[in-house]
């Protein structure tokens, strides 16, 4: 093919560019504009690897599968060679992704998303909502994308009546000793259990963090988070038989349209709601009212006003919001003063916001002289409007 000697002369010109005589902005664009066309790449390889596999050419030479033909003559892991026929068998179907991701209007990423969601009792309704997923998807990041989608297939999944399979099924663990009596652990939780699971992994691996640096010990994050799941067991024996276990919080969002069919956990996981119905009778319940997208006008007091002023900003703003797109989730975030306190900047909703630990506390990296949103009156009579509009449009008959 002229079209793959002439791509074959153009890897071999970049190999030869000169990466020192670039200055950082053409760098830059360089390097942005590479990956975009790397992934143009990838979609077209598909196609091409969809119509070798389906004309069974790698069967010429005796070999028991596409993906091992493929993986011994690119010299890659079989796994990486599955991988990319999973993606081109269904690229071959999903006609629309397939020339999105060719025009480069959806990256590579986001092809995957569309293709993973493609599953046998999803495909009718996929083909059916195709072109709406992928304009929506072109407007949002990778990872946007995958929830915006993942929230596409538990409504499927609903519908078809498979949205328990995966979660009864999703809950496993395995530990065994090896030959000199060390233990291999290896599991999956669903996304709840893993959530309340690497939460408190998380908590604990900080906790001996901490402690090592008091005592000048020098581990690596793994060895500290085996560290926080030995401490984790050691707790759970000598805990007493009554005593009071933690409760998971709920918070459900009212008063705008924005979250609307919202149901995410704190890092921002996409889950069915069927997923909370076994929590549902241990579970604490907030409530958070919101008077268009960005303004709270209430939550419920199941906290003081300092933990409710952080929840109405945690379920404001998600993830961190600093303006480079930062998505670090809003259960790893401080909340930050806009104009800091020690120049007048009020402690209130309009002028806090969500930003990661590296955003927050870097001075190189924070974003000073940020505006704070626009300041408003919130009162009892702004809760009761906002109350009443929320109750009016539920009452209102469904629209198609």
């Amino acid at each position: 093919m002229d079209e793959v000697s002439e791509l074959t002369r153009s890897v071999d010109d970049l190999t030869e560019v000169d990466l020192d005589g670039l200055d950082d902005h053409e760098l830059h664009e360089a390097v942005i504009t590479l990956a975009r066309q790397r992934d143009r790449l990838a979609v077209a390889y598909a196609r091409l690897l969809a119509r070798w596999d389906s004309r069974m050419v790698w069967q010429d030479d005796g070999s028991r599968s596409a993906a091992a033909r493929l993986a011994r003559e690119t010299t890659s892991f079989i796994g990486t060679t599955r991988t990319e026929l999973r993606r081109a068998r269904h690229l071959a179907a999903l006609v629309i992704t397939s020339e999105a991701g060719s025009a480069g209007i959806l990256s590579l990423d986001q092809v995957d998303v569309l293709t993973r969601a493609d599953q046998p009792w999803r495909h009718r309704h996929l083909l059916s909502d195709e072109t709406q997923l992928v304009e929506w998807c072109s407007e949002l990041t990778a990872a946007a994308s995958a929830r915006l989608v993942t929230y596409w297939g538990h409504r499927v999944d609903a519908e078809v009546g498979r949205d328990d399979e995966a979660r009864d099924q999703a809950n496993r663990l395995h530990v065994s000793e090896t030959l000199d009596g060390a233990v291999v652990v290896n599991g999956v939780l669903d996304a709840l259990s893993g959530a309340a699971f690497a939460n408190e992994l998380r908590h604990l691996a900080d906790e001996v963090r901490l402690s090592d640096l008091r005592t000048g010990i020098d581990r690596t994050p793994a060895q500290r988070r085996a560290a926080a799941l030995v401490e984790m067991a050691i707790r759970s024996a000598s805990a007493p038989a009554d005593g009071r276990r933690p409760q998971p919080l709920f918070t459900v969002q009212l008063g705008d349209d924005s979250f609307q069919r919202l149901c995410e956990l704190g890092h921002g996981t996409v889950i069915s709601p069927s997923a909370l119905v076994p929590w549902l009778s241990t579970a604490d319940l907030e409530t958070v009212l919101f008077d268009g997208p960005s303004t709270v006008v209430s939550v419920s007091h199941r906290r003081n006003f300092t933990g409710a002023l952080r929840r109405a900003i945690e379920v404001r703003d998600r993830h961190c919001q600093h303006p480079s797109g930062c998505e670090i989730p809003a259960d790893r975030c401080d909340v930050d003063h806009v104009v800091p306190f020690a120049q007048g900047g009020p402690t209130d909703q309009f002028n806090g916001r969500l930003q990661c630990p590296t955003h927050n506390r870097r001075t190189d990296l924070h974003d000073h002289g940020a505006p704070p949103l626009p300041w408003r009156s919130v009162g009892r009579i702004d809760a009761l409007r906002a109350r009443v509009r929320w109750r009016i449009r539920q009452a209102e008959p469904a629209g198609p």
